[in-house]
């Protein structure tokens, strides 16, 4: 292993400081280097304690090194010794005790000694060559130096200033979120590109991924989280480069109108603001646990944002609304699969968009004589891995472990002609039910889902904007179950949420399937839509389909 000129290991795997200091200081003090234990057997703790020791160190050594080189009885070598020797403690637990060499465990008193011994030395010097001074200028640097000396008396009557400690093990920002990142392998596609952004966006206006983590204080974290609301949307795609928090807090980005003059640019939602600020809440919380970090985590007594509105999402359809979307003069004007089915779906199961998008033919089941769609978790495989082997199905991916369930289909679904849309998808080599749905960066399917059904909701005019979109299609079905004879603990289970009492930890679908079907169908009833006149024309989509198919 090459280590820096600065380290050296014992034959205990123990690393060691080390540095030769120049030959004006070492003829002074007779000694030619400085050696010290860290106390440290990980090469990767000892290379960035050894660097930040260097760090401070050096520039007081060259400085002290140029003075002596003029006049070696500059300075008394017994100070001299002090300031290098005497200065670096370093401790069993492989931190040192002064943030840079110094004369006192006090930081105010250290600096105001290396200045008195700088003028000492001065004036020293000056008085050796008394022929050439006046006494004018002796009279200056005797004064100097009795002030420094009162400066730091007064200091030390003062209580001492508290240090923050090195914690164990100290890192970059990079280096802590990829040890983070290591504790979230099983996390979605979709998050972990969320945590990524967020912490890219958290580097950038902190100064850098390659500042340590301890070294970031509290209103550096208040800064960046008030800073956020001047983010503007979209800022990589749109070429605004993102600045440090201070700057845009002194000086908002803005962008330039048609004639030139400064316009406010769209900034990140109060939404998307506090998701970061959640996204980097973990993060920091992970770096204290791990030990990159001491204290509380500085990112709790930061403030949410708010953007003065009532926070909502989507809304369950009403009886109008669904009458207006299933009118079979509009509905049946479906050029494809996916401007179809999925509302169809929707409608009876309540399952997610992309749990829909993800369905293959064989999630098409029967359990207990009852047809039903199987929603599963099946990871993606992992190259040059014992499953990369393995004949498994194509990658499905739920929301969490209480999503995977089995929902009844309803009978309306194969009146309509369900099952001979899933025997034409078979006539044609497919085996998903909507196979030409490509799978995103994310790692879903469900983007054009959305899209296709967001824009017929515009185009019949029911679409209100997060209030009345595709996933309305789940509000509705879960307000339908509320209020029939399912109990609570059935009604989660249909849909795929955490029940959190005794009997919804220990609830069995597959058990009670003919009861939930009894229940979940007499429940999603609607007398007021003319299913007679939805139906399937069979191979009507096959063309086009098998033309469009998508890995």
């Amino acid at each position: 292993m090459l280590l820096p000129s600065h380290l050296r290991r014992s034959r205990h795997g123990i690393f060691y400081f080390r540095i030769i200091l120049p030959t004006s200081i070492a003829r002074a003090i007779g000694q030619t280097e400085v050696v010290r234990s860290l106390g440290i057997r990980c090469p990767r703790h000892a290379r960035i304690t050894g660097y930040q020791i260097w760090s401070q160190i050096s520039p007081f050594l060259t400085k002290l090194d140029q003075l002596m080189t003029i006049d070696p009885k500059s300075i008394n070598p017994n100070d001299v010794k002090k300031l290098i020797v005497e200065g670096l403690q370093i401790g069993a637990d492989g931190s040192f005790s002064a943030t840079r060499i110094e004369t006192s465990s006090d930081p105010r008193v250290a600096d105001q000694e290396m200045k008195t011994l700088l003028a000492m030395a001065q004036a020293r010097r000056e008085a050796e060559r008394a022929d050439g001074v006046s006494p004018e200028a002796r009279a200056r640097l005797e004064d100097e130096a009795r002030k420094l000396k009162a400066e730091i008396s007064e200091m030390l009557a003062k209580p001492d200033m508290p240090t923050q400690p090195l914690p164990p093990r100290p890192a970059k920002l990079q280096e802590a979120f990829d040890g983070y990142m290591l504790t979230k392998k099983g996390i979605a596609p979709s998050t972990k590109k969320s945590y990524t952004e967020s912490f890219e966006l958290f580097a950038t206006m902190v100064g850098g991924k390659q500042r340590m983590v301890h070294e970031i204080d509290e209103s550096e974290f208040m800064e960046f989280v008030e800073a956020l609301a001047h983010v503007p949307l979209h800022a990589n795609k749109r070429g605004h480069q993102i600045k440090t928090s201070k700057e845009m807090l002194a000086s908002p980005p803005a962008g330039t109108g048609p004639n030139g003059e400064l316009i406010e640019l769209e900034t990140l939602a109060a939404e998307s603001a506090n998701s970061i600020r959640t996204n980097i809440l973990g993060f920091m919380d992970i770096a204290i646990r791990s030990g990159r970090r001491l204290g509380a985590n500085p990112m709790e007594r930061t403030l949410r944002h708010s953007d003065g509105e009532e926070e909502g999402g989507a809304e369950a359809f009403t009886e109008t609304e669904l009458k207006t979307i299933f009118d079979p003069a509009s509905f049946g004007s479906a050029k494809r699969p996916t401007q179809f089915w999925p509302a169809l779906l929707a409608l009876y199961t309540g399952a997610r968009l992309n749990e829909l998008a993800c369905l293959g033919l064989d999630d098409f089941i029967e359990e207990q004589g009852i047809p039903c769609i199987a929603i599963r978790h099946i990871p993606r495989k992992k190259p040059l891995s014992i499953q990369s082997k393995r004949k498994v199905p194509d990658a499905r991916r739920t929301k969490n472990k209480v999503s995977r369930r089995l929902v009844p289909l309803h009978p309306d679904l194969y009146e309509i002609g369900i099952q001979d849309y899933i025997d034409d998808m078979r006539s044609i080599g497919a085996t998903r039910f909507f196979p030409t749905l490509p799978l995103d960066s994310r790692g879903k399917r469900e983007r054009n889902l959305s899209r296709d059904g967001n824009d017929y909701l515009r185009k019949i005019g029911v679409h209100i904007h997060r209030m009345k979109v595709m996933h309305s299609f789940r509000d509705t079905v879960c307000d339908m179950l509320g209020v029939s004879d399912m109990d609570e603990v059935q009604a989660d289970q249909w849909t795929g949420h955490k029940n959190q009492s005794v009997k919804g930890k220990h609830y069995r679908s597959t058990v009670a399937i003919k009861l939930q079907a009894q229940y979940g169908f007499k429940a999603l009833y609607y007398p007021f839509i003319d299913i007679e006149k939805i139906k399937y024309i069979k191979g009507c989509w096959n063309t086009w389909t098998t033309k469009h198919l998508a890995a």
